[in-house]
């Protein structure tokens, strides 16, 4: 295996490219958010190729593997990769679902599935040839448990404070202190003239956490529910995909899972009582490195 390969993952919150020569590994590269959901299509594409060009420092590549959220979608697969084909032609290049690579950079070879939480929130399992998703419906229309979810339940929280249709506790003066914000106004103002709206509502979601293990009971019942839609959906896709019974392993991804916190707490509880067969792998290998093994695969 000779030549340049890179391998990108395009997520809601950003951008991160990895190359390698050879097969050993260069330099990463990160930049903004690059989801076709919410970027469209071109907007994605641009940030897709900035990244790649940063990763690449005037080199030119071989090999082109681009893992993006809302890939699952062929016309968005198909725009993305046609795009990239035109700016780097003389290059293999190959678009696919984010869930993907975030699986095989745990889970090289043979089944299993993968829950990602992060910005959105998504599952996808892997059986042989086939693969099996469940989620991943965007922030307008789902996204259960992801840091975008998290965010706007606290969000709408503290905009209930303000017209007293709940307490005004130490949650809703926590998110008050942080926001910088003392009314309905200043709150609405401070999220909607955000350049990243739903960036940053997800990114309220650690706080969140944070409140909840302290004993917030608000924030509390937000992080059980998160827990709650996560596990439900990945049971389901398990079941849908037969992975019980062969002991596949189920890797945690996405930056809300990245850390020990009481939401990885609560959701392997809830997994290991329904799914004792499935080891759990925590921590594994970012995705945009399973995109650079499956571009330094392309190359042979």
């Amino acid at each position: 295996m000779r030549g340049i390969a890179v391998g990108v993952d395009a997520g809601g919150t950003s951008t991160v490219a990895a190359l390698s020569r050879d097969g050993a590994l260069l330099r990463t590269y990160a930049g903004d958010s690059a989801n076709a959901n919410s970027r469209g299509i071109e907007g994605a594409a641009a940030e897709i190729v900035l990244t790649l060009l940063g990763a690449l420092e005037g080199e030119l590549p071989n090999a082109i593997v681009v893992g993006a959220a809302g890939a699952g979608r062929e016309d968005v697969a198909r725009g993305l990769e046609s795009s990239l084909r035109t700016r780097f032609p003389q290059a293999k290049v190959r678009v696919t679902d984010d869930a993907q690579i975030a699986l095989h950079a745990a889970v090289r070879e043979g089944p299993g599935a993968v829950l990602i939480a992060g910005t959105g929130s998504f599952a996808y399992a892997q059986r042989g040839s086939d693969g099996y998703r469940a989620g991943g419906y965007g922030y307008l229309l789902g996204d259960d448990g992801s840091g975008f979810s998290i965010g706007s339940a606290a969000l709408h929280h503290l905009l209930r404070s303000y017209d007293e249709r709940v307490a005004r506790d130490d949650f809703a003066r926590r998110l008050e202190s942080h926001l910088g914000t003392r009314s309905v106004a200043d709150t609405l103002a401070r999220v909607y003239g955000q350049p990243q709206a739903i960036a940053f509502v997800a990114s309220l979601a650690p706080l969140v956490i944070d409140a909840a293990s302290q004993g917030e009971r608000a924030a509390n019942a937000i992080v059980q529910r998160a827990a709650l839609e996560l596990a439900e959906m990945l049971k389901s896709l398990v079941k849908r995909a037969g992975l019980n019974e062969l002991q596949a392993p189920i890797v945690f991804a996405g930056g809300l899972l990245a850390r020990n916190s009481l939401l990885s707490f609560l959701l392997e509880t809830r997994l290991q009582n329904d799914l004792p067969n499935m080891p759990i792998i925590k921590d594994p290998d970012p995705p945009h490195l399973g995109a650079l093994a499956a571009a330094e695969h392309l190359l042979r």
